[in-house]
């Protein structure tokens, strides 16, 4: 039920981080170094907050695989 719990928030957090990075690039490009403001809010702070996202996803998702090998683990050994 967990490792479940923690693929889905891996999966979440990366679809939201790999949206955000696109606004954000987009945003970027479009008006230069500093932007077109966006919700009143500057591109950088998308940019941030989806690079936060990934290392989320990326963190969960790692924590899913090991979950997996210790529930594997537990079966082997009984």
């Amino acid at each position: 039920m967990r490792t479940l719990v923690l693929r889905i928030m891996a999966y979440f957090f990366g679809i939201v981080g790999g949206v955000i990075l696109a606004v954000g690039v987009i945003l970027r490009i479009a008006k230069g170094p500093q932007g077109s403001i966006f919700f009143e809010i500057q591109p950088n702070a998308y940019l941030e907050f989806s690079q936060v996202c990934l290392l989320f996803a990326i963190a969960l998702g790692v924590a899913a695989i090991l979950e997996k090998r210790e529930k594997k683990k537990e079966i082997k050994e009984k």
